[in-house]
């Protein structure tokens, strides 16, 4: 044999074992024991004791209170002097400490692969219900987890078998034109949403497998109305995006929820007409300093008098604007809460981030960027005072923690700390009809707390002061949350997690 016959077969052998070896630590990533984390299961009764009670709806102190937690249920506040304390009772000393109702996310993305990495979190930073905003196609998806899976993460954390929020809803794969047939041709071809028929066939299909309808950019006119004609007729909600062919006003009499601040921007210059039209043939295009510079109170106002009117939710979710703001400044890029990011979610994260830079790195645009979101803080603020109800909500890629830099974002925006609070608290559990259930303190109503060592009241920061979260019942003391804190940052370093991600995405994406 020649020897560059030998050198070639010793590359293939080689190229072979390679192969091989990889596969086999591949199987092993996948196959190796998962080390969960046991949820909290809280037998006993509670009792919280001169605790100083933070009234979400009036935003003011009850001081010196006792709250008795019974088998999920708040049975009792009162007085210290004036309730009896069961003898079983785990006491919790509240003194100089401050409760209040836990915390609700009103826009999450829960995926396929959340559950193995930072679903915990939630439960972690006081965020025990969540609003899902991103629902699946037929047939599934390898990252968009489908409604029936967020179903089964709730059971299971209700039934203390995972630790997790409630989903308390989740939407439909977005209704966005026909852009998402070229994205996936398999799909039905009503899911292009072109047409008035596809609109109202996209209804039809989701009614009874999701909460809501999700609108997206680039539905067309005709099938939008037709859509929320539709599901006006079934009885479901239509949220999400001010779709660019649809007026800020439309959108406003037409959708149960508008997310994201910069559609007020988008529709209060002196060209939105005009966008609108272009967006017609494909043509609309985000021109921000033009938005900035032609900006027209007046037109604001138009929009916010619309949304009262109509009682529309509005849900800023101004963390993502000031992404696109700082995303080369270490604010964003040196996060301490990055060190939950799994690096195959940062690296699809952080692709995102850089093509937002990529796409204009000049400093003019870097500074039109950040005028932009200081301008959308200040229509929330505006929006606010207007009387349009005001959501919290992350649209953020790190679970329950950044809930807490979102309500910063509010107050920066001009709502005063109670007034955020209650956006993620009262005003999250009105948006479901359910502020008999969740969202204040009181006899009856859920047992899902916060203990905080701080006052949120003087500063929305002392949101992160957790003592103990109280989920369902069950009490996770500092002990318990350090021990979700831990648990999430090594599962971001873990090689065999991130077998599992793969393995994970590639038997749905096979599916």
């Amino acid at each position: 044999m020649s020897t560059s016959a030998k050198f070639l077969k010793r590359g293939i052998f080689g190229l072979f074992t390679l192969v091989a070896a990889i596969i086999v630590v591949f199987a092993i990533g996948v196959l190796w024991p998962d080390q969960g984390l046991e949820a909290v299961k809280t037998e006993k009764p509670i009792a919280i004791t001169g605790v100083d009670v933070i009234d979400t709806n009036s935003g003011e102190l009850r001081k010196n209170q006792t709250v008795l937690i019974i088998q999920g249920r708040i049975v009792d506040v009162g007085r210290v002097e004036e309730l009896e304390i069961l003898q079983n009772a785990i006491r919790v000393d509240g003194r100089g400490r401050y409760l209040m109702p836990a915390l609700w996310d009103m826009h999450v993305h829960v995926f396929t692969f959340t559950p193995l990495l930072d679903m915990p979190l939630y439960i972690g930073y006081g965020v025990t219900n969540v609003r899902d905003m991103m629902g699946c196609p037929p047939g599934g998806d390898p990252v968009a987890a489908c409604s029936e899976d967020k179903a089964r993460w709730t059971e299971e954390a209700l039934a203390g078998e995972r630790i997790g929020p409630r989903i308390v809803s989740t939407t439909s794969f977005m209704a966005n034109g026909p852009v998402i047939l070229k994205r996936l041709p398999e799909l039905p071809e009503f899911f292009g949403t072109s047409t008035p028929e596809q609109g109202r066939a996209f209804a039809r299909y989701y009614a009874g497998k999701a909460d809501a309808l999700k609108v997206y950019d680039k539905i067309p006119r005709d099938a939008y109305f037709a859509l929320v004609a539709e599901a006006k007729r079934l009885g479901v909600d239509v949220v999400g995006h001010r779709p660019h062919a649809i007026s800020a006003i439309e959108a406003a009499e037409n959708q149960k929820s508008i997310e994201h601040a910069r559609f007020i921007l988008h529709e209060s210059f002196s060209g939105s007409a005009a966008l609108r039209e272009l967006a017609v043939n494909g043509e609309w295009k985000e021109d921000r300093r033009r938005m900035l510079d032609e900006h027209d109170p007046e037109k604001a106002e138009a929009i916010f008098a619309a949304m009262k009117r109509s009682e529309t939710w509005y849900v800023p979710t101004h963390l993502t604007r000031r992404v696109d703001a700082y995303c080369d400044d270490p604010l964003i890029l040196e996060d301490p809460l990055l060190r939950y990011m799994h690096p195959l979610v940062k690296w699809q994260w952080m692709e995102d981030v850089n093509k937002t830079l990529r796409d204009d790195p000049s400093p003019e645009a870097r500074e039109t960027y950040r005028e932009f979101y200081r301008k959308g803080l200040e229509l929330t603020g505006a929006a606010h005072q207007a009387g349009v109800n005001v959501l919290a909500g992350t649209d953020y890629i790190i679970a329950g923690a950044t809930l807490h830099d979102e309500l910063e974002q509010l107050v920066l925006a001009g709502l005063s700390p109670a007034e955020a609070l209650r956006s993620a608290t009262l005003s999250a559990a009105e948006y479901y009809g359910l502020e008999n259930e969740y969202g204040r303190i009181a006899e009856g109503m859920k047992a899902d707390a916060i203990l905080l060592n701080e006052n949120p009241l003087e500063d929305i920061r002392n949101t992160l002061s957790l003592e103990a979260v109280i989920f369902d019942g069950n009490l996770y003391d500092r002990n318990a949350l350090d021990e979700i804190s831990a648990y999430v940052e090594n599962r971001a370093k873990s090689w065999s997690v991130g077998c599992k991600i793969i393995w994970e995405y590639l038997r749905r994406l096979a599916n």
